[in-house]
């Protein structure tokens, strides 16, 4: 009977043990206005809040790291107990995580430089250009599914953070960008050099979806807590 208190407690006192040690990895990229790191240092941004505030009231210690998004998006994929935000969803996404909580609609334009006078009218007219898109991101899967071709017309970057310089000083190498009119109209407000840009065409059928994902293998109560606590904040 000894034997099998001392065996229970010592159950239950590894199990506290683990849960109190326990602490999920989030990763995300720099993507204004949803999240992005403020001259403070700190992460900030309506994404980047919301997904602060269920993970606060599901009561789960994390910890959040900024990358690239290749890195956030291979971590995300590869590590069974990482989450990553802003994520679309599509067809070769949806079967690799969970997605456990909607963050909000954005929609995708071209972007070109008013100088260049660039005009197109579909996605097929952007095929005579390169176009600059983001490693991985949404619009490179989605541009690829189109028949662009990497190295052709499909120029693969890890960071939009030098986008104007890249336009303005190396138009042979690129001519358009992709990037979420959200994100743009964010630059606008603290880049003066936005106002070099214009968009040509938008992308109606990336009108999409971002979501709180996580690696498919993420604990299911740990999963189930999260679903609840973004439940229960709406």
């Amino acid at each position: 009977m000894l034997l099998k208190f001392v065996l229970g407690f010592s159950l239950l006192v590894c199990s506290a043990i683990a849960h109190a040690q326990y602490k999920l990895n989030v990763v995300t990229e720099n993507f204004p206005n949803f999240q992005y790191i403020n001259g403070e240092g700190e992460l900030v941004g309506t994404a980047a809040d919301k997904v602060k505030a269920v993970l606060g009231k599901a009561k789960i210690d994390y910890h959040i790291s900024v990358q690239t998004w290749t890195t956030a998006y291979n971590t995300a994929a590869r590590d069974s107990n990482t989450c990553i935000f802003s994520m679309a969803k599509n067809d070769q996404r949806g079967e690799k995580f969970n997605w456990v909580f909607p963050i909000s609609k954005f929609t995708t334009s071209f972007y070109a430089l008013k100088s260049s006078r660039i005009a197109i009218e579909s996605v097929e007219d952007a095929k005579q250009y390169k176009v600059a898109v983001i490693k991985d991101n949404y619009s490179h899967q989605f541009l690829v599914k189109e028949g662009f071709i990497e190295g052709y017309n499909l120029v693969l970057l890890n960071s939009f953070d030098r986008v104007f310089e890249l336009l303005d000083a190396r138009r042979s190498f690129v001519d358009l960008v992709i990037l979420s009119d959200n994100q743009f109209e964010f630059k606008q407000k603290y880049d003066a050099r936005s106002g070099l840009l214009e968009p040509v065409l938008t992308l109606k059928n990336l009108n999409t979806q971002l979501y709180f994902a996580c690696n498919k293998n993420l604990a299911p109560h740990i999963t189930k807590k999260i679903k609840h606590a973004f439940k229960q904040s709406g």
